[in-house]
C-alpha cells in the first residue's frame, strides 16, 4: 500500500507522498474545522499498482497456448482488454470505464451489466439474482471476448 498525506490550505487540498499509480480525485468533507490543523490527518490506502499494468512477473506460458487476453467491447464503442485483473470490474475501472458497483462481492447486484456476446466464469457464485443475459462484473472473469452494455 502507498501512503499519502492530505493537507488543506484555505479552500484547496493537496495530496503529497509517493508517485501515484492511478489518477485520483478527492472531495474532502469536514463537518467542523478542527482547532489545530496540524492534528488533522487523513490516510489513504491505495493499490500500489494498476491491476492491468502488473509488475514484471510474466504469466506461465504453455507451449501452444496463448496468454489469455480478452477484448471487452462496450456498447458506447470503446474497447478495453482483460488480461491481469482479478475481476472484470477491476479491469474496467483500471482502464477508465466507470461501471456502477457497491459491495464488490456479488451480494447486491449493483455492478450488473447486460452480456450481449461472450462467456464469463464466476470464480465466486453471486448471491444476487442474475438473469440469463446479465453478468455481475465484480465476481466474474471473461472466458472469451465480450460485448457488454453498461
Amino acid at each position: 500500500m502507498s501512503a499519502f498525506r492530505l493537507s488543506k490550505t484555505e479552500d484547496e487540498f493537496a495530496l503529497t507522498g509517493e508517485e501515484q499509480a492511478q489518477p485520483l480525485e478527492l472531495e474532502a468533507y469536514t463537518p467542523e474545522e478542527p482547532e489545530n490543523m496540524d492534528s488533522f490527518q487523513v490516510e489513504l490506502f491505495l493499490p500500489e499498482t494498476n491491476p492491468e499494468q502488473p509488475a514484471a512477473s510474466p504469466q506461465i506460458e504453455f507451449e501452444g497456448m496463448p496468454v489469455p487476453r480478452y477484448q471487452v467491447s462496450l456498447d458506447d464503442g470503446r474497447n478495453v482488454y482483460f488480461q491481469h485483473a482479478h475481476t472484470l470490474l477491476e479491469s474496467l475501472e483500471a482502464q477508465g470505464v466507470e461501471p456502477q458497483y457497491q459491495c464488490r462481492e456479488g451480494y447486491c447486484g449493483s455492478c450488473r451489466v447486460q452480456l450481449i456476446d461472450g462467456e464469463v466464469y464466476y470464480y465466486e457464485e453471486p448471491m444476487a439474482w442474475v438473469n440469463n443475459n446479465e453478468i455481475l462484473t465484480c465476481c466474474c472473469i471473461p472466458k472469451s471476448d465480450l460485448k457488454i452494455k453498461l
